[in-house]
């Protein structure tokens, strides 16, 4: 009976049998092991802020434990939900997507120029600046020096590091990319390129605009920049990279091209000149001018059309695959096909806010946080699980140890993902209607006790996906960790070979001369 993963793992046979990619990967190992094991730390302390975030916002007597969480953010200002949760977001956001979508780029550029990379210290010294960037901030916001905009509440001197490291990482990128060989351009390329030249673009006018040297005024534009950036981190930095990355990864594990391929060039670059649009959602009902809003309804409502025809090349590749294969093909597959079909679902989500009467009923409740989880987790967290699932392997030539933490790991992100995502979508709807009710006896506290139940299902399934996001930590770890010793094993053997003399009886005089 198939199965949707393997029951056992093959310890070697990974690295590429071309020589070239063979060549490509072993010049890139430290630097996006490098990336990829920071951004797993960021993960995980993203989920565990995340998990207590969430807590605080149920009633104090609905878990035993929440008394010495309440406690501890009554007594400690750094414990409160206005840190904790941006902390959250922000290491979710520039910790574990900055750092495992930046691993990706590098491995896709190096991969698709099919050229050895040169200077892989000055990759991992921009990495190192991102790192200390992010945990700067993270310290930045406990302490309370966080600025108040979404996304960009780390502390104004802080983003010179996350600058650094980005200008050090984009000039390889180019470099890298100019010195391609001819005849190797990848609509990937276009992808992982669009993200890289978006982000300094994005961080420059959000920090500028509104950190470094704020627009004087009543707020409006601030809003509208804002609003402009928490939209465009996501759709234009994020959502590229992964696109970029299940664009190639699904074609060579399926062993299919993609499907419709030639619509692909159309659904980026709709996807380019719509997507931002995704802003206005957050300015319905603003003062603000009205055909602004209504043009930016209409433009992001438009949406459904890359998101149909990237969704096609993706999700109809993958289940051709499953239906020639006959089931999930390893382990990475199942990820992929997963990350495409929440890509679809996140765009569903857009959709329905462009929708001017569902975003007055849904703009100020839980379909919010749904919509951004979408992206985060669903998305692009789905899309890094099976490529570095995929990477890490032909980058060691070593495979992962345990085919039981791989399916425990798969469902329970799954399970957790999708419950939650579920909860909050619905508990928004419910919140929505409740606020919007007419009858006067219905208050803003009743919008509240609505939400209470849905926020502790949430946490509960946020637990879930930390319990899930933990085991592939750990078998990450494991994997290194046995490589590292079977590595130093081996160059003990070889250094004994090669230094000691043999000890053997010499050959016959005869037998040397024949």
């Amino acid at each position: 009976m198939p199965t949707l993963f393997p029951t056992t793992v093959a310890p070697r046979g990974f690295v590429s049998t071309d020589p070239e990619l063979a060549a490509v990967d072993r010049s890139v190992r430290w630097p996006v092991m490098f990336c990829f094991l920071t951004g797993v730390h960021w993960m995980v302390v993203g989920t565990v802020l995340l998990v207590y975030a969430s807590s605080l916002t149920h009633p104090h007597d609905s878990i035993p434990i929440l008394g010495l969480l309440i406690d501890l953010s009554n007594n400690f200002s750094m414990f409160t939900y206005g840190r904790i949760w941006p902390a959250a977001i922000d290491s979710l956001v520039y910790g574990w997507g900055g750092c495992a979508g930046l691993g990706l780029a590098v491995w896709l550029l190096a991969r698709m120029s099919r050229e050895p990379v040169h200077s892989p210290g000055a990759l991992i010294t921009a990495i190192i600046f991102w790192n200390l960037g992010v945990a700067g901030g993270l310290v930045g916001i406990f302490v309370g020096q966080g600025t108040s905009v979404e996304l960009l509440e780390f502390p104004v001197y802080v983003s010179w590091l996350l600058w650094l490291g980005f200008v050090i990482f984009a000039l390889w990128s180019v470099a890298t990319f100019l010195a391609r060989r001819p005849g190797n351009d990848h609509l990937a390329q276009a992808w992982i390129l669009a993200a890289l030249f978006s982000f300094p673009w994005l961080y420059a006018a959000g920090n500028i605009l509104l950190a470094w040297q704020p627009l004087p005024g009543s707020g409006i534009m601030q809003e509208m920049i804002g609003a402009w950036y928490f939209h465009g981190i996501l759709t234009l930095w994020l959502v590229p990279i992964a696109l970029g990355a299940l664009y190639y990864i699904i074609p060579k594990v399926s062993g299919l091209g993609i499907r419709f391929g030639e619509k692909a060039k159309l659904g980026f670059w709709l996807w380019l000149i719509l997507a931002p649009w995704t802003a206005v959602h957050d300015l319905v009902g603003g003062p603000f001018p009205a055909d602004t809003v209504t043009v930016g309804l209409l433009l992001s409502g438009l949406i459904f059309i890359p998101v149909a025809i990237i969704g096609f090349n993706l999700v109809f590749t993958a289940f051709e695959a499953e239906e020639k294969h006959g089931h999930h093909g390893g382990v990475v597959f199942p990820f992929v096909v997963l990350a495409a079909v929440a890509f679809v679902l996140a765009g569903l989500s857009e959709q329905i806010l462009s929708i001017r009467s569902a975003n007055d009923l849904l703009r100020f409740t839980l379909f919010r946080q749904c919509n951004m989880f979408l992206w985060v987790y669903g998305f692009f967290s789905f899309t890094a699980f099976g490529s570095i699932y995929y990477i890490v392997p032909r980058l060691l030539d070593f495979g992962w140890r345990s085919a039981l933490m791989v399916r425990v790991h798969y469902y329970t992100s799954l399970y957790g993902i999708l419950l939650m995502l579920a909860l909050l979508g619905f508990g928004g709807v419910m919140q929505g209607l409740t606020l919007e009710n007419t009858d006067p006896n219905v208050t803003i506290m009743e919008a509240t006790s609505v939400a209470n139940s849905y926020h502790i299902s949430a946490t509960m399934c946020i637990s879930l996906i930390a319990i899930g996001n933990g085991i592939f930590a750990l078998h990450l770890g494991w994997m290194l960790i046995d490589w590292l010793r079977l590595r130093v094993r081996g160059n003990k053997l070889a250094a004994e070979i090669l230094v000691e003399p043999y000890d053997g009886d010499p050959a016959p005089k005869e037998e040397a001369a024949a």
